[in-house]
C-alpha cells in the first residue's frame, strides 16, 4: 500500500496556487474538507455492514507541512477519541487501501473503472460525487501525492490526479430526475415509480412494496439488537430506499446507515447500528465527546424511553 493515512500521506500542489510555498486559508479549507468527505463516505458504505463503525475513526488531520511549491501531509487522527472500537485499525487500512484504489483511477485518468469498483448504483453514485469533487478542489493546479525525501528536500512523485471532466462523472451516475408515490387500488401495498437517466437513455423502474412496516419511510417504535430491546418515545423515522438489489434505511439526524440484500438484513443492521452508537457514546462522558456526537447522544438519548432485556 503505498498510501497509508495512518502515517499520512503529502499532497505536492504546483502551479500558481503553491508556487509561494504557502496556501490560502480558505484554499486549504476547500479541498481538505473534500478530502474529509470522501473518506467519511467510504467508512460508511466500503466496510462491512455487519459490523458496527463509528465513524469518527476516520477524521483526518493536517499533520506536516513542506516546501517544494505547497506540500501539507495528511493522516488519520491519533486523538483517542477516534480510535473507539474493537476493529477500529483494520477499519482504517481498509479505508486507506479503498481510497488509494480510487486516486489509482484519477492516476490513469480512466475514471470509468469506477464502475467497476462500484457495481451498486447507490454506493457509486456517491463516491463518483465525493471524488469529482476532491479532484477538482485543485483547480488548474497540478497535483501530485507522494513520499516526502528529508534529505533532499522534495517530494517523490507516486500519483498524478489528472482531470475529471463533468461529462464523465454525468456518465457514471444514476440520475433519479422524477420520483413520485402511488397507492394501490386496493390499499395493501405502495409502489414507488423511478424515472433514470443513464447513458443518455430514460429508463422507468417500480418498486412495489407489501409489507406494512415498509414502506417508503421505516419509522420503527421498537428497536431489538443483542439481547437488548429499545422502547422507543415516538417512532424513528427513516429514509427507506431500494436501489437495484439493495435495501438502504438511513437516520440522517443519528448518523445511522443499515444495508442488506433483502428488507430483514437492512432491517437488523440499522438495529445493530442504533445499538452500537447508543452503548458506544453513552459510554463516554461529554467531555470527551466532539460536538457532533455530543448532539448525537443527545438525539438519541432523547428517543429511548426504555430498555429491556
Amino acid at each position: 500500500m503505498k498510501i497509508n493515512l495512518d502515517i499520512g500521506t503529502f499532497i505536492q500542489i504546483g502551479g500558481e496556487m503553491g508556487k509561494y510555498n504557502s496556501l490560502p486559508i480558505d484554499y486549504l479549507i476547500k479541498f481538505s474538507s473534500n478530502m474529509q468527505e470522501l473518506i467519511s463516505t467510504l467508512a460508511k458504505y466500503d466496510l462491512p455492514s455487519d459490523e458496527s463503525i463509528d465513524i469518527e475513526n476516520f477524521k483526518l488531520e493536517l499533520v506536516d507541512f513542506k516546501k517544494g511549491s505547497a506540500v501539507p501531509k495528511f493522516a488519520f487522527s491519533e486523538r483517542s477519541e477516534t480510535k473507539t472500537g474493537q476493529n477500529w485499525q483494520i477499519h482504517r487500512n481498509q479505508v486507506s487501501s479503498k481510497f488509494e484504489q480510487l486516486i489509482e483511477i484519477a492516476n490513469s485518468g480512466d475514471y470509468s473503472k469506477i464502475m467497476d469498483l462500484y457495481p451498486e448504483p447507490f454506493k457509486r453514485n456517491l463516491i463518483v460525487n465525493n471524488l469529482y469533487d476532491f479532484t477538482n478542489s485543485f483547480g488548474s493546479a497540478p497535483i501530485v501525492f507522494g513520499d516526502y525525501d528529508e534529505i533532499e528536500c522534495k517530494v517523490i512523485p507516486i500519483y498524478s490526479i489528472n482531470k475529471f471532466k463533468p461529462g464523465v462523472r454525468d456518465y457514471l451516475i444514476d440520475k433519479i430526475s422524477e420520483s413520485k408515490v402511488e397507492e394501490s387500488l386496493s390499499g395493501e401495498g405502495v409502489a414507488k415509480i423511478k424515472f433514470y437517466e443513464s447513458n443518455g437513455k430514460t429508463k422507468r423502474k417500480y418498486d412495489v412494496y407489501t409489507r406494512k412496516n415498509i414502506s417508503l419511510e421505516y419509522a420503527p417504535e421498537i428497536i431489538i439488537a443483542e439481547d437488548r430491546k429499545y422502547i422507543l418515545k415516538v417512532p424513528l423515522r427513516c429514509l427507506f430506499e431500494k436501489e437495484h438489489n439493495y435495501f438502504v434505511i438511513q437516520n440522517e439526524v443519528l448518523g445511522i446507515i443499515g444495508t442488506g440484500m433483502k428488507e430483514d438484513e437492512a432491517e437488523q443492521a440499522f438495529s445493530e447500528e442504533f445499538d452500537h452508537i447508543y452503548q458506544l457514546l453513552n459510554g463516554f462522558n461529554d467531555e470527551s465527546l466532539t460536538e457532533r456526537n455530543k448532539q448525537i447522544k443527545a438525539f438519541i438519548n432523547y428517543y429511548v424511553e426504555k430498555i429491556e432485556k
